[in-house]
């Protein structure tokens, strides 16, 4: 995969082209209403962005509240249906012809890294962009150094959401699947890295014992990602 390097300063280089790009993100968001805020003030400061989704995924927090405040469309969904779950309710609202997904737990998200994950889908015929920490935190740089395909941060074109079958059950097997999805079907991915950007992590959400909780039944719907094909029939088919 080839990398894509965003300016260390938060530029993107193509400023003038940048500024026409048309842009949809999507937010899947459980419990959230601490960390939330911050990926939001990024979101709505990107002129490129023209539609923001918020998916509060059955939060038993102020989620959706506090999303709401800044002014973009917010789902609520009243119970709990998973990552992929509240990525795949969210992908059937948007409108724009680039479409970026973010996690809601992000740290040091600025609006030129948002540009920086549309720019290959735009400029460059591709049809995957994954975005990879790079100087945030070591924990999270060093699971995208071994692992850089479990990133949540992605763009796609439109026409490459909608040719997705119905991935609602996945949970955090998202991922796995559409790369394998990508990989069946020929698609062009690159890798866009990601300068000053990471995540919080379990442990500091919820503590080590529920962290490690957590993190094994993550990596149950992980694998099982990996081995759901997502070839079959959408459900409208």
């Amino acid at each position: 995969m080839a990398h894509y390097y965003l300016d260390r300063r938060g530029g993107g280089g193509k400023l003038e082209q940048v500024m026409g790009m048309n842009i949809a993100v999507v937010i899947p968001a459980f419990n959230e209403e601490e960390r939330l805020p911050g990926v939001l003030e990024a979101v709505t400061a990107c002129l490129s962005v023209r539609q923001v989704v918020v998916v509060d995924d059955g939060s038993e927090d102020n989620t959706g509240k506090v999303a709401r405040r800044f002014g973009v469309k917010v789902i609520r969904l009243e119970r709990n249906m998973g990552k992929a779950g509240a990525v795949w309710v969210g992908l059937q609202e948007v409108k724009q012809p680039i479409v970026v997904l973010l996690d809601a737990d992000l740290k040091g998200l600025k609006p030129s890294h948002i540009e920086a994950l549309a720019e290959p889908v735009a400029y460059d015929g591709v049809d995957m962009t994954l975005g990879v920490f790079r100087g945030g935190r070591f924990w999270t740089d060093l699971s995208h150094l071994i692992a850089p395909w479990v990133t949540g941060q992605r763009a796609l074109p439109i026409e490459r959401v909608r040719e997705l079958p119905d991935f609602s059950n996945l949970g955090y097997g998202l991922e796995a699947a559409l790369n394998r999805f990508a990989r069946e079907h020929g698609w062009n991915v690159k890798t866009v890295v990601l300068h000053g950007v990471s995540h919080v992590m379990k442990e500091e959400k919820l503590g080590l014992v529920r962290a490690i909780k957590a993190r094994a039944s993550m990596y149950l719907e992980v694998g099982k990602g990996w081995l759901f094909s997502l070839n079959g029939k959408k459900p409208h088919e």
